[in-house]
């Protein structure tokens, strides 16, 4: 026998003996994960350990069966230790791969109990960190989550409505003041440290409906909803720009803008049909007028995007170009399958992303181009709590609801298709009602807008290292 054969003959046992040692660690570590995860909830990857773990053992045995000769040297033996404890990373690492990637509450706001005020809406602050509004104020959170101001209602004032946007870190509140309905006050708000900016009584449209926001922030322009007409205020100072009259008998029934241009419908009962109306910011000259025949005094009309001009108005999602033509419609109740009441679409392009419900409930893309369906994402027959412009450029995310768990997709805006694995939320505490801020190299901020106020005030994720 050569010296080569010997030495082979010598080391073969040895390496059996050492790669048994390393897998027997990494079956231990996989029956601890199991076991682990038979008391959660979150059981992805389950089913693989469950395939994978036996094999393992099996393995394990054979190997440590044909080097056993080899276990009696102290030199193998710490070889064996070193390598089983080195294999334990890569074997954890492909447990995560398993596992899928995953998110817990990194921290929150507990809200003050009892809540004594309805929430409103939430805004994100130009710098960091976030604003809440409620119906007894608003409070100012930096990135942190610490409490950085905030602003009460005070007397007999109830907030009861915000606009959309914040140009510049302003915001503007409606409110309630005893016995007006909403918008019957308006504030200014600076959200970089709370300041009051301004504040004006306006006497309140009659005959508005409780859901019709009364105030939007185009450009620097805040657009104010008044008996009789339509006020344009200089944002910062509150000075009256301009004012368009709303004929008498008439009611404005959704607002809102984007850019220079201030949209709203305006609902005549007895003139026929509602018609959307585009103006001027800075003048509020009219650019164009648009007939909505789909339209009547008791159908549903929301602003669902101003940028493109996207509506819902009774039984159709009418989409628009910038000069007011139409341009192509959504049945909310199509033959394929009916549009949601909320949570709200998002806009990603020259798609409408909108949540839906039917045969194969999930979320769906139309063109805004001419009202055609472009993709259907099936999300696994989950229901769909809400949806935002995703982190990276292009994407949507989606929040979704099963008996078993939560979760939060990652969708290409384009075609529909999953960008990663669904990332489980584990034990994050959401109302039926909440905003989405993608923010942060891996973490989001769900805001809870629960009326129950039974939840925390909001919540910052995380994604989950470890187990």
């Amino acid at each position: 026998m050569d010296n080569h054969t010997s030495q082979g003959a010598r080391w073969l046992p040895r390496a059996l003996f050492v790669a048994g040692v390393a897998v027997a660690a990494v079956t231990a570590l996989y029956l601890v994960l199991l076991g682990r995860m038979a008391f959660v909830d979150w059981t992805r990857g389950r089913s693989r350990l469950l395939l994978l773990t036996p094999a393992l053992g099996l393995l394990a045995y054979v190997l440590l069966a044909c080097g056993r000769r080899a276990a009696r040297g102290a030199l193998v033996r710490c070889l064996a230790a070193t390598v089983a404890l080195a294999a334990l990373w890569p074997a954890w690492q492909a447990y995560e791969g398993m596992r899928g990637p995953q998110a817990y509450v990194w921290t929150w706001w507990q809200r003050e109990k009892p809540e004594s005020g309805r929430p409103i809406g939430a805004w994100l602050r130009p710098s960091s960190g976030l604003v809440r509004v409620r119906a007894d104020g608003l409070r100012l959170y930096d990135g942190g989550g610490r409490s950085a101001g905030g602003l009460g209602a005070g007397g007999d004032v109830t907030f009861c409505a915000v606009s959309r946007t914040i140009p510049n870190g302003i915001g503007l509140v409606a409110a309630t003041r005893t016995p007006d309905g909403c918008g019957g006050q308006v504030l200014a708000v600076d959200l970089k440290d709370s300041g009051k900016l301004w504040a004006k009584d306006l006497p309140v449209a009659p005959g508005r409906d409780a859901a019709e926001v009364p105030v939007a922030a185009v450009g620097d322009t805040a657009v104010v909803v008044t008996e009789g007409a339509l006020l344009g205020l200089d944002l910062r100072t509150g000075d009256e720009r301009w004012r368009a009259p709303v004929p008498a008998g008439c009611r404005v029934r959704a607002l809102d803008g984007a850019a220079d241009r201030v949209l709203y419908v305006e609902d005549c009962p007895g003139g026929g049909s509602a018609r959307l109306i585009g103006l001027d910011a800075r003048t509020g000259a009219p650019a164009w007028q648009s007939p909505l025949r789909t339209a009547g005094p008791s159908a549903e009309v929301r602003m669902l995007s101003a940028q493109p001009i996207v509506l819902r108005a009774g039984g159709s999602v009418l989409m628009f170009d910038d000069a007011g033509r139409e341009r192509g419609a959504v049945p909310v109740a199509g033959p394929k399958e009916d549009l949601t009441e909320g949570p709200a679409p998002v806009v990603s392009g020259d798609l409408l992303i909108t949540p839906v419900k039917g045969k194969v409930p999930g979320v769906s893309a139309y063109s805004v181009l001419d009202g055609k369906r472009v993709w259907h994402a099936a999300l696994d027959g989950a229901t769909v709590l809400g949806l935002v412009q995703g982190r990276d450029p292009g994407g949507v995310d989606v929040v979704t609801s099963t008996a078993a768990r939560t979760h939060l997709w990652h969708l290409d805006g384009t075609t529909g298709r999953r960008k990663a694995e669904p990332t489980i939320l584990r034990e994050v505490p959401l109302g039926r009602r909440f905003e989405i801020y993608p923010q942060g190299p891996e973490g989001y901020t769900f805001v809870n807008l629960d009326p129950a106020g039974e939840l925390p005030s909001y919540v910052v994720l995380a994604r989950v290292r470890g187990w």
